[in-house]
């Protein structure tokens, strides 16, 4: 085998195959495997395929910048620019646990050229706690995710979001500034916050369905919904504490099919139009 080939193989004379965790390729398996019949399925509701049929639209088209279904771009750079302070306060917390769990370098010396140092020398395989990159990576990327999908994008558009999201503004962005980026972060946090976040977004709508309840309970609803979506959350705390709306909450878009309910048995969305609002109290 040529030199060439080896390095395509080996990482630090080590075999890739053999380093890397299985989680790994199962989600990435997951992905292949699953994409084409998630994004034939971004439109609830019988009439779905025949929607599809009719606009041929691209299921890999990405219209974030572009909103062509009633998707509220308004609330996803409102939640967006809320999450650039938030994530400052999630930095901080994460610089503050042991060095054994973040594996973060917490030297503050020459830290514009520690972070282009860190950024040109990634990706990397990191050696971080196994909970903070297969539990943590994950639901904050489902907290990314849910961002997008809440504001009426699909599933591509959403889990392009949290790619976005994931890669720049934190794996090459605040991250950078204390350790290299991750190979494994790169992936496992939009395609695990892809699974995750739409059992979120799914598991969310149930729960409010239901009155805002779970088990019965008011309280643990509360506390679901909070972890669900803890940006949207904190968006309604920040503008009730001011006594006003400086952050766009909830959900509301125009759409060709009911986003909460299904249709009456027997019947269909055909000629269906409207508005899907949903207040939170």
């Amino acid at each position: 085998m040529d030199n060439s080939a080896e390095k395509l193989l080996f990482f630090d004379n080590r075999p890739v195959l053999n380093t890397m965790p299985k989680i790994t390729y199962a989600l990435i398996a997951s992905l292949l495997l699953s994409y084409q019949a998630v994004a034939s399925n971004t439109t609830e509701g019988p009439q779905a395929e025949n929607q599809q049929d009719e606009s041929n639209p691209s299921p890999y088209a990405v219209t974030l910048w572009d909103p062509q279904n009633g998707e509220d771009s308004e609330r996803l750079w409102s939640q967006t620019k809320l999450m650039f302070g938030l994530g400052v306060g999630v930095a901080g917390f994460i610089a503050l646990l042991p060095p054994e769990i973040s594996n973060w370098d917490r030297s503050d010396d020459r830290l514009l050229e520690k972070w282009w140092d860190n950024v040109r020398e990634g990706p990397v395989w990191d050696e971080d706690n196994w909970a903070i990159n297969y539990i943590g990576h994950p639901y904050f990327g489902g907290v990314y995710y849910q961002v997008a999908r809440k504001s009426g994008y699909s599933q591509w558009d959403s889990f392009s979001y949290s790619a976005l999201m994931s890669t720049f503004y934190w794996e090459y962005g605040l991250e950078a500034f204390a350790e290299v980026p991750s190979i494994q972060d790169l992936v496992v946090t939009p395609v695990g916050g892809w699974i995750y976040g739409e059992w979120a977004h799914q598991t969310e709508k149930e729960i409010i369905a239901d009155g805002g309840t779970v088990w019965g309970s008011e309280g643990w609803g509360s506390t679901a919904l909070f972890f669900l979506d803890p940006v949207d959350t904190i968006g309604e705390g920040i503008n009730s504490m001011l006594g006003k709306d400086l952050i766009q909450t909830g959900m509301g878009m125009i759409s060709p099919v009911p986003t909460y309910f299904d249709a009456v048995a027997g019947e269909s969305y055909s000629g269906y139009w409207g508005v899907d609002m949903v207040f939170s109290f």
